[in-house]
Protein backbone atom coordinates (compact mmCIF):
# COMPACT_ATOMS: atom_id res chain seq x y z
CA UNK A 1 0.00 0.00 0.00
CA UNK A 2 1.48 3.25 -0.78
CA UNK A 3 1.92 6.15 1.72
CA UNK A 4 -0.67 8.11 -0.24
CA UNK A 5 -3.03 5.43 -0.12
CA UNK A 6 -2.65 5.31 4.20
CA UNK A 7 -2.99 9.03 4.41
CA UNK A 8 -6.31 8.91 2.14
CA UNK A 9 -7.49 5.90 4.15
CA UNK A 10 -6.57 7.56 7.43
CA UNK A 11 -8.33 10.69 6.38
CA UNK A 12 -11.66 8.93 4.97
CA UNK A 13 -11.59 7.46 9.08
CA UNK A 14 -11.48 10.78 10.21
CA UNK A 15 -14.16 12.21 8.32
CA UNK A 16 -16.48 9.00 9.32
CA UNK A 17 -15.39 9.51 12.96
CA UNK A 18 -16.45 13.42 12.19
CA UNK A 19 -19.95 12.88 10.74
CA UNK A 20 -19.95 9.69 13.74
CA UNK A 21 -19.76 12.65 16.58
CA UNK A 22 -21.88 14.80 14.81
CA UNK A 23 -24.89 12.19 15.01
CA UNK A 24 -24.56 11.11 18.40
CA UNK A 25 -24.35 14.89 19.43
CA UNK A 26 -27.57 15.12 17.61
CA UNK A 27 -29.04 12.38 19.47
CA UNK A 28 -28.02 13.15 22.76
CA UNK A 29 -29.17 17.03 22.49
CA UNK A 30 -32.79 15.68 21.17
CA UNK A 31 -33.29 13.03 24.10
CA UNK A 32 -36.12 14.58 25.42
CA UNK A 33 -37.62 15.49 22.34
CA UNK A 34 -41.00 14.40 21.60
CA UNK A 35 -41.06 12.46 18.16
CA UNK A 36 -37.77 12.43 17.85
CA UNK A 37 -36.18 9.74 15.88
CA UNK A 38 -32.95 8.26 16.70
CA UNK A 39 -30.06 8.68 14.31
CA UNK A 40 -27.47 5.69 13.20
CA UNK A 41 -24.43 5.98 10.93
CA UNK A 42 -23.92 3.52 8.65
CA UNK A 43 -21.11 2.39 7.20
CA UNK A 44 -18.75 0.21 4.40
CA UNK A 45 -15.62 -0.38 2.88
CA UNK A 46 -14.44 1.77 0.00
CA UNK A 47 -12.95 0.11 -2.69
CA UNK A 48 -10.64 1.38 -5.45
CA UNK A 49 -10.12 -0.57 -8.11
CA UNK A 50 -9.43 -3.68 -6.60
CA UNK A 51 -7.53 -2.92 -3.06
CA UNK A 52 -9.35 -0.89 -0.37
CA UNK A 53 -8.38 2.60 0.02
CA UNK A 54 -10.23 3.28 3.16
CA UNK A 55 -13.93 3.53 4.91
CA UNK A 56 -17.31 5.45 3.96
CA UNK A 57 -20.41 6.47 5.00
CA UNK A 58 -23.34 4.77 3.32
CA UNK A 59 -26.07 6.73 5.18
CA UNK A 60 -27.91 7.88 8.10
CA UNK A 61 -30.90 5.70 9.28
CA UNK A 62 -33.75 7.29 11.44
CA UNK A 63 -35.08 4.60 14.06
CA UNK A 64 -38.88 4.54 13.40
CA UNK A 65 -42.02 1.54 14.35
CA UNK A 66 -44.75 2.04 12.17
CA UNK A 67 -46.81 -0.54 13.57
CA UNK A 68 -46.09 0.71 17.78
CA UNK A 69 -46.98 4.08 16.33
CA UNK A 70 -50.00 3.14 14.61
CA UNK A 71 -51.20 1.12 17.71
CA UNK A 72 -49.96 3.85 20.26
CA UNK A 73 -51.93 6.77 17.57
CA UNK A 74 -55.00 4.66 17.69
CA UNK A 75 -54.75 4.83 21.60
CA UNK A 76 -54.44 8.56 22.15
CA UNK A 77 -57.42 9.19 19.30
CA UNK A 78 -59.55 6.59 21.93
CA UNK A 79 -58.09 8.48 24.87
CA UNK A 80 -58.97 11.63 23.75
CA UNK A 81 -62.65 10.55 23.22
CA UNK A 82 -63.12 9.23 26.69
CA UNK A 83 -61.62 12.17 28.15
CA UNK A 84 -63.72 14.80 26.49
CA UNK A 85 -66.92 12.37 27.41
CA UNK A 86 -65.55 12.58 31.21
CA UNK A 87 -65.65 16.45 31.57
CA UNK A 88 -69.06 16.73 29.97
CA UNK A 89 -70.65 13.38 32.35
CA UNK A 90 -68.34 15.04 35.28
CA UNK A 91 -69.82 18.96 34.45
CA UNK A 92 -73.33 17.79 34.22
CA UNK A 93 -73.17 15.86 37.62
CA UNK A 94 -71.54 18.83 39.51
CA UNK A 95 -74.61 20.91 38.06
CA UNK A 96 -77.71 18.51 39.00
CA UNK A 97 -75.34 18.30 42.60
CA UNK A 98 -75.24 15.41 44.95
CA UNK A 99 -78.47 15.07 47.73
CA UNK A 100 -77.10 17.23 50.50
CA UNK A 101 -75.03 19.46 49.60
CA UNK A 102 -76.20 23.33 49.27
CA UNK A 103 -77.83 23.94 45.91
CA UNK A 104 -77.91 21.06 44.63
CA UNK A 105 -81.45 19.88 43.01
CA UNK A 106 -82.68 17.47 45.50
CA UNK A 107 -81.47 19.89 48.21
CA UNK A 108 -83.95 22.56 46.80
CA UNK A 109 -86.52 20.10 46.08
CA UNK A 110 -86.28 19.37 49.91
CA UNK A 111 -86.08 23.30 50.61
CA UNK A 112 -89.37 24.24 48.60
CA UNK A 113 -91.04 20.75 50.96
CA UNK A 114 -89.81 22.35 54.27
CA UNK A 115 -91.14 25.67 53.31
CA UNK A 116 -94.41 23.77 52.14
CA UNK A 117 -94.96 22.37 55.65
CA UNK A 118 -94.01 24.74 57.31
CA UNK A 119 -96.75 27.76 55.35
CA UNK A 120 -99.11 24.58 56.73
CA UNK A 121 -98.26 24.64 59.73
CA UNK A 122 -98.88 28.87 59.73
CA UNK A 123 -100.69 29.69 57.18
CA UNK A 124 -101.27 33.01 58.71
CA UNK A 125 -98.01 34.11 58.61
CA UNK A 126 -96.86 36.05 55.21
CA UNK A 127 -93.20 35.03 55.79
CA UNK A 128 -93.65 31.54 55.92
CA UNK A 129 -95.71 31.83 52.77
CA UNK A 130 -93.13 33.89 50.86
CA UNK A 131 -90.67 30.84 51.94
CA UNK A 132 -92.70 28.93 49.71
CA UNK A 133 -92.66 31.48 46.62
CA UNK A 134 -88.90 31.97 47.24
CA UNK A 135 -88.20 27.92 47.19
CA UNK A 136 -90.00 27.48 44.42
CA UNK A 137 -88.17 30.36 42.34
CA UNK A 138 -84.70 28.89 43.66
CA UNK A 139 -86.02 25.44 42.22
CA UNK A 140 -86.63 27.07 39.05
CA UNK A 141 -83.59 28.37 38.67
CA UNK A 142 -81.75 24.86 39.33
CA UNK A 143 -83.50 23.85 36.54
CA UNK A 144 -82.97 26.66 34.55
CA UNK A 145 -79.43 26.42 35.11
CA UNK A 146 -79.13 23.03 34.59
CA UNK A 147 -80.83 23.51 31.36
CA UNK A 148 -78.22 26.22 30.44
CA UNK A 149 -75.31 24.04 30.91
CA UNK A 150 -76.54 21.36 28.68
CA UNK A 151 -77.04 24.42 25.99
CA UNK A 152 -73.45 25.34 26.70
CA UNK A 153 -72.02 22.10 26.32
CA UNK A 154 -73.57 21.92 23.17
CA UNK A 155 -72.36 25.18 21.98
CA UNK A 156 -68.69 24.15 23.28
CA UNK A 157 -69.11 20.90 21.38
CA UNK A 158 -70.45 22.41 17.98
CA UNK A 159 -66.89 25.07 18.86
CA UNK A 160 -64.59 22.33 18.86
CA UNK A 161 -65.42 20.39 15.62
CA UNK A 162 -65.26 23.57 13.94
CA UNK A 163 -61.77 24.63 15.77
CA UNK A 164 -60.94 20.41 15.23
CA UNK A 165 -61.76 20.68 11.47
CA UNK A 166 -59.69 24.17 10.82
CA UNK A 167 -56.32 22.20 12.47
CA UNK A 168 -56.89 19.24 10.46
CA UNK A 169 -56.93 21.01 7.25
CA UNK A 170 -53.71 23.28 8.67
CA UNK A 171 -51.77 20.31 9.44
CA UNK A 172 -52.78 18.16 6.03
CA UNK A 173 -51.34 20.82 4.24
CA UNK A 174 -48.11 21.24 6.52
CA UNK A 175 -47.80 16.94 6.43
CA UNK A 176 -48.03 17.67 2.04
CA UNK A 177 -45.55 20.57 2.21
CA UNK A 178 -43.27 18.32 4.38
CA UNK A 179 -43.56 15.11 1.85
CA UNK A 180 -42.32 17.35 -1.09
CA UNK A 181 -39.70 18.56 0.92
CA UNK A 182 -38.42 15.30 2.10
CA UNK A 183 -39.27 13.93 -1.35
CA UNK A 184 -36.99 16.33 -3.13
CA UNK A 185 -34.06 15.99 -0.18
CA UNK A 186 -33.68 12.32 -0.72
CA UNK A 187 -34.17 12.64 -4.48
CA UNK A 188 -30.85 15.00 -4.16
CA UNK A 189 -28.80 12.63 -1.76
CA UNK A 190 -29.92 14.42 1.46
CA UNK A 191 -31.22 13.16 4.90
CA UNK A 192 -34.25 14.90 5.81
CA UNK A 193 -34.62 13.24 9.00
CA UNK A 194 -35.68 16.26 10.57
CA UNK A 195 -38.50 16.88 8.24
CA UNK A 196 -39.88 13.48 8.85
CA UNK A 197 -39.58 14.68 12.62
CA UNK A 198 -41.99 17.35 12.19
CA UNK A 199 -44.09 15.26 10.09
CA UNK A 200 -44.39 12.55 12.13
CA UNK A 201 -45.46 14.77 15.37
CA UNK A 202 -48.02 16.50 13.28
CA UNK A 203 -49.56 13.32 11.81
CA UNK A 204 -49.81 11.86 16.08
CA UNK A 205 -51.65 15.71 16.87
CA UNK A 206 -53.71 14.54 13.76
CA UNK A 207 -54.72 11.28 15.02
CA UNK A 208 -55.91 12.20 17.82
CA UNK A 209 -58.14 14.13 15.93
CA UNK A 210 -59.88 11.75 13.94
CA UNK A 211 -58.24 8.10 13.25
CA UNK A 212 -55.82 7.96 10.62
CA UNK A 213 -53.61 5.67 9.01
CA UNK A 214 -49.99 6.27 7.96
CA UNK A 215 -48.80 4.45 4.69
CA UNK A 216 -45.07 5.35 3.81
CA UNK A 217 -44.58 5.64 -0.18
CA UNK A 218 -40.81 4.61 -1.61
CA UNK A 219 -39.79 8.42 -2.03
CA UNK A 220 -40.01 9.64 1.21
CA UNK A 221 -43.67 10.05 1.26
CA UNK A 222 -46.67 9.68 3.51
CA UNK A 223 -50.14 9.17 2.69
CA UNK A 224 -52.81 9.91 5.31
CA UNK A 225 -56.02 7.20 5.39
CA UNK A 226 -58.78 7.68 7.12
CA UNK A 227 -60.47 4.81 9.52
CA UNK A 228 -63.17 4.95 6.37
CA UNK A 229 -60.75 4.65 3.86
CA UNK A 230 -60.66 8.28 2.80
CA UNK A 231 -57.43 9.72 1.70
CA UNK A 232 -56.74 13.07 3.15
CA UNK A 233 -52.85 13.55 1.39
CA UNK A 234 -51.39 11.72 -0.88
CA UNK A 235 -50.52 13.41 -4.09
CA UNK A 236 -53.33 15.93 -3.54
CA UNK A 237 -54.79 17.13 -0.35
CA UNK A 238 -58.78 16.44 0.66
CA UNK A 239 -60.34 19.11 2.56
CA UNK A 240 -62.72 18.77 5.04
CA UNK A 241 -65.84 21.14 5.54
CA UNK A 242 -68.26 22.14 8.16
CA UNK A 243 -70.80 24.98 9.35
CA UNK A 244 -70.52 26.42 12.72
CA UNK A 245 -73.88 26.51 14.60
CA UNK A 246 -73.33 28.92 17.49
CA UNK A 247 -75.23 28.76 20.36
CA UNK A 248 -77.63 25.90 18.97
CA UNK A 249 -80.55 25.83 21.59
CA UNK A 250 -82.57 22.90 22.82
CA UNK A 251 -85.03 22.70 19.40
CA UNK A 252 -82.59 22.37 17.13
CA UNK A 253 -81.33 19.00 16.08
CA UNK A 254 -78.85 17.50 13.46
CA UNK A 255 -81.25 15.37 12.21
CA UNK A 256 -84.31 18.26 11.14
CA UNK A 257 -81.01 20.15 9.68
CA UNK A 258 -80.38 23.03 11.66
CA UNK A 259 -76.72 21.71 12.77
CA UNK A 260 -73.65 21.71 10.49
CA UNK A 261 -72.44 18.16 9.78
CA UNK A 262 -68.65 16.82 8.22
CA UNK A 263 -68.22 17.13 4.64
CA UNK A 264 -65.65 15.79 2.66
CA UNK A 265 -65.43 16.00 -1.07
CA UNK A 266 -68.93 16.80 -1.13
CA UNK A 267 -69.96 13.47 0.97
CA UNK A 268 -72.03 14.13 4.51
CA UNK A 269 -69.79 12.19 6.68
CA UNK A 270 -72.53 10.15 9.12
CA UNK A 271 -72.87 9.79 12.76
CA UNK A 272 -71.78 5.91 12.33
CA UNK A 273 -68.84 6.65 10.05
CA UNK A 274 -65.79 5.26 11.51
CA UNK A 275 -64.07 8.43 11.44
CA UNK A 276 -66.47 9.43 14.20
CA UNK A 277 -66.04 6.60 16.68
CA UNK A 278 -62.90 7.70 17.22
CA UNK A 279 -60.99 10.76 18.13
CA UNK A 280 -62.45 14.68 19.91
CA UNK A 281 -63.88 15.15 17.11
CA UNK A 282 -65.93 11.96 17.23
CA UNK A 283 -66.58 13.26 20.86
CA UNK A 284 -67.87 16.57 20.06
CA UNK A 285 -70.59 15.61 17.94
CA UNK A 286 -71.61 12.79 20.55
CA UNK A 287 -72.34 15.53 23.03
CA UNK A 288 -74.12 17.71 20.44
CA UNK A 289 -75.96 15.26 19.00
CA UNK A 290 -76.48 12.60 21.33
CA UNK A 291 -75.81 13.27 25.02
CA UNK A 292 -76.88 16.47 25.75
CA UNK A 293 -80.27 16.02 23.73
CA UNK A 294 -80.84 12.64 25.40
CA UNK A 295 -80.19 14.75 28.70
CA UNK A 296 -82.25 17.28 27.52
CA UNK A 297 -85.34 15.55 26.73
CA UNK A 298 -84.96 14.15 30.48
CA UNK A 299 -84.91 17.75 32.06
CA UNK A 300 -87.43 18.67 30.12
CA UNK A 301 -89.68 15.60 31.07
CA UNK A 302 -88.94 16.27 34.55
CA UNK A 303 -90.12 20.02 34.45
CA UNK A 304 -93.46 19.23 32.41
CA UNK A 305 -94.17 16.37 34.98
CA UNK A 306 -93.37 19.18 38.06
CA UNK A 307 -95.48 21.86 36.34
CA UNK A 308 -98.44 19.83 35.55
CA UNK A 309 -98.18 18.25 39.54
CA UNK A 310 -99.13 21.90 40.56
CA UNK A 311 -101.79 22.44 37.87
CA UNK A 312 -104.57 20.18 39.07
CA UNK A 313 -107.80 22.19 39.69
CA UNK A 314 -108.54 19.23 42.42
CA UNK A 315 -105.67 21.04 44.89
CA UNK A 316 -106.39 24.27 43.99
CA UNK A 317 -109.97 25.47 42.61
CA UNK A 318 -108.81 28.74 41.04
CA UNK A 319 -107.04 27.42 38.60
CA UNK A 320 -108.96 27.69 35.31
CA UNK A 321 -109.04 24.34 32.92
CA UNK A 322 -105.61 24.20 31.22
CA UNK A 323 -103.90 27.13 33.52
CA UNK A 324 -100.79 26.70 34.72
CA UNK A 325 -100.31 26.14 38.64
CA UNK A 326 -97.42 26.97 41.16
CA UNK A 327 -94.88 26.77 37.72
CA UNK A 328 -95.08 28.41 34.47
CA UNK A 329 -93.77 28.36 30.95
CA UNK A 330 -92.74 31.87 30.34
CA UNK A 331 -94.66 33.62 27.50
CA UNK A 332 -96.93 30.84 27.27
CA UNK A 333 -100.47 29.96 28.85
CA UNK A 334 -100.79 26.34 28.80
CA UNK A 335 -98.48 23.77 28.48
CA UNK A 336 -96.99 23.95 24.73
CA UNK A 337 -97.55 20.80 22.52
CA UNK A 338 -93.51 20.52 22.28
CA UNK A 339 -91.76 20.56 25.63
CA UNK A 340 -87.75 20.62 23.58
CA UNK A 341 -86.28 23.25 25.96
CA UNK A 342 -89.37 23.96 28.63
CA UNK A 343 -87.14 23.52 31.54
CA UNK A 344 -84.68 26.57 30.21
CA UNK A 345 -87.99 29.03 30.22
CA UNK A 346 -89.74 27.53 33.63
CA UNK A 347 -90.77 30.24 35.65
CA UNK A 348 -92.78 30.70 39.05
CA UNK A 349 -96.55 31.87 38.38
CA UNK A 350 -96.57 35.07 37.44
CA UNK A 351 -99.27 35.33 39.99
CA UNK A 352 -96.62 35.66 42.57
CA UNK A 353 -93.32 37.77 43.30
CA UNK A 354 -90.31 36.06 44.50
CA UNK A 355 -88.61 39.31 45.47
CA UNK A 356 -92.17 40.86 46.65
CA UNK A 357 -94.31 39.36 49.72
CA UNK A 358 -97.64 41.11 48.52
CA UNK A 359 -99.12 38.24 46.60
CA UNK A 360 -97.81 35.55 49.08
CA UNK A 361 -101.05 35.13 49.95
CA UNK A 362 -102.30 33.15 46.83
CA UNK A 363 -99.96 30.31 47.85
CA UNK A 364 -102.52 29.79 50.51
CA UNK A 365 -105.89 31.08 49.17
CA UNK A 366 -105.50 30.13 45.48
CA UNK A 367 -103.08 31.05 42.81
CA UNK A 368 -106.26 32.75 40.67
CA UNK A 369 -108.45 33.84 43.45
CA UNK A 370 -109.57 37.20 43.51
CA UNK A 371 -109.22 38.22 46.90
CA UNK A 372 -107.43 36.74 50.14
CA UNK A 373 -109.58 34.34 52.13
CA UNK A 374 -109.43 33.14 55.57
CA UNK A 375 -105.82 33.32 56.94
CA UNK A 376 -106.07 29.79 58.67
CA UNK A 377 -107.43 27.70 55.77
CA UNK A 378 -104.42 25.32 54.86
CA UNK A 379 -106.25 23.06 52.21
CA UNK A 380 -104.75 24.47 49.23
CA UNK A 381 -101.28 24.50 50.62
CA UNK A 382 -101.61 20.62 52.02
CA UNK A 383 -103.00 19.93 48.55
CA UNK A 384 -99.40 21.06 47.23
CA UNK A 385 -97.67 18.88 49.49
CA UNK A 386 -99.23 15.93 48.42
CA UNK A 387 -98.45 16.92 44.55
CA UNK A 388 -95.02 17.27 45.48
CA UNK A 389 -95.12 13.72 47.15
CA UNK A 390 -97.42 11.53 44.82
CA UNK A 391 -96.06 9.13 42.61
CA UNK A 392 -96.51 9.41 39.05
CA UNK A 393 -94.13 8.48 35.85
CA UNK A 394 -92.29 10.64 33.30
CA UNK A 395 -91.56 10.95 29.71
CA UNK A 396 -93.40 8.64 26.76
CA UNK A 397 -92.03 5.82 27.54
CA UNK A 398 -93.22 5.72 31.32
CA UNK A 399 -90.71 4.68 33.33
CA UNK A 400 -90.73 4.48 36.98
CA UNK A 401 -93.68 5.62 39.38
CA UNK A 402 -92.05 8.54 42.21
CA UNK A 403 -91.91 11.61 43.48
CA UNK A 404 -90.58 14.46 42.86
CA UNK A 405 -87.58 13.40 44.66
CA UNK A 406 -87.84 10.24 43.23
CA UNK A 407 -87.46 11.18 39.52
CA UNK A 408 -84.54 14.14 40.43
CA UNK A 409 -81.99 11.19 41.93
CA UNK A 410 -82.92 8.99 39.28
CA UNK A 411 -82.26 11.87 36.99
CA UNK A 412 -78.73 12.42 38.77
CA UNK A 413 -78.06 8.49 38.92
CA UNK A 414 -78.89 7.90 35.60
CA UNK A 415 -75.77 10.64 34.87
CA UNK A 416 -73.25 9.20 37.86
CA UNK A 417 -73.40 5.96 36.24
CA UNK A 418 -72.52 7.32 32.76
CA UNK A 419 -69.94 9.28 34.50
CA UNK A 420 -68.75 5.92 36.00
CA UNK A 421 -68.85 4.00 32.76
CA UNK A 422 -66.63 6.92 30.87
CA UNK A 423 -63.86 7.35 33.65
CA UNK A 424 -63.38 3.27 33.84
CA UNK A 425 -62.97 3.41 30.08
CA UNK A 426 -60.37 6.83 30.56
CA UNK A 427 -58.69 4.68 32.87
CA UNK A 428 -58.04 1.93 30.70
CA UNK A 429 -57.13 4.55 27.65
CA UNK A 430 -55.29 6.27 29.52
CA UNK A 431 -53.16 3.63 30.96
CA UNK A 432 -52.71 1.31 27.13
CA UNK A 433 -51.36 5.48 26.20
CA UNK A 434 -49.14 5.06 29.30
CA UNK A 435 -47.95 1.62 28.01
CA UNK A 436 -47.24 2.20 24.38
CA UNK A 437 -45.58 5.28 25.28
CA UNK A 438 -43.30 3.42 27.20
CA UNK A 439 -42.94 0.61 24.50
CA UNK A 440 -41.82 3.57 22.04
CA UNK A 441 -40.06 5.68 24.77
CA UNK A 442 -37.93 2.81 25.09
CA UNK A 443 -36.80 3.04 21.31
CA UNK A 444 -35.30 6.94 22.10
CA UNK A 445 -32.09 7.98 22.55
CA UNK A 446 -30.31 5.74 25.10
CA UNK A 447 -27.52 8.38 26.68
CA UNK A 448 -25.74 5.25 27.91
CA UNK A 449 -25.30 3.86 24.82
CA UNK A 450 -24.31 7.10 22.75
CA UNK A 451 -21.56 8.02 25.07
CA UNK A 452 -20.05 4.52 24.62
CA UNK A 453 -20.72 5.30 20.89
CA UNK A 454 -18.25 8.67 21.56
CA UNK A 455 -15.94 6.88 23.17
CA UNK A 456 -15.70 4.17 20.41
CA UNK A 457 -15.54 7.05 18.21
CA UNK A 458 -12.89 8.98 19.95
CA UNK A 459 -10.52 6.06 19.90
CA UNK A 460 -11.04 5.55 15.90
CA UNK A 461 -10.32 9.11 15.73
CA UNK A 462 -7.04 9.06 17.61
CA UNK A 463 -5.64 5.96 15.76
CA UNK A 464 -6.72 7.04 12.78
CA UNK A 465 -4.68 10.59 13.17
CA UNK A 466 -2.20 8.27 14.63
CA UNK A 467 -1.76 6.67 11.31
CA UNK A 468 -1.83 9.94 9.08
CA UNK A 469 0.99 11.30 11.75
CA UNK A 470 3.20 8.22 10.69
CA UNK A 471 2.33 8.75 7.33
CA UNK A 472 3.68 12.13 7.77
CA UNK A 473 6.81 10.85 9.21
CA UNK A 474 7.46 8.50 6.83
CA UNK A 475 7.00 11.13 4.08
CA UNK A 476 9.36 13.81 5.24
CA UNK A 477 11.98 11.04 6.27
CA UNK A 478 11.90 10.55 2.11
CA UNK A 479 12.09 14.08 1.28
CA UNK A 480 15.12 14.43 3.63
CA UNK A 481 16.96 12.09 2.03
Amino acid sequence: MSLSTALNSAASGLQLSSRGAQVVADNIANANTEGFGVRSLSQAARITGTSGSGVMMTGIARDSDPALLTELRGANAAQAKTGNLMDFWASMESSIGIPGDAGSLATRITSLESAFKQASAQPESTSALQKVVQAADSLVTKLTDIDSGLQLSRDRADASIAHDVGLLNSIFDQVDKLNSDIARQKLAGGYPHSLEDMRQNLIDQASSIIPLKEISRPDGRSMLLGADGTVFVDRDVTRIEFQRTPSPTAGESVGAGDLGRLVINGRTVSATNPLLQSGSIGSAFDIRDGLAPQMQQQLDEFSADLVSRFADSGLDASIPAGAFGLFAVANETTMPPTLAGISGRLVVNPALTPADSSNAWRVRDGLYAATPGAVSENAVISGMIDALSSFSAVGAGGGPNADVQGHAAAFLSQTATQRLIVETETAYTSGRVAGLQELLGGRGVDTDAELQKLLVLEKSYAANARVMAAADSMLRTLLEM
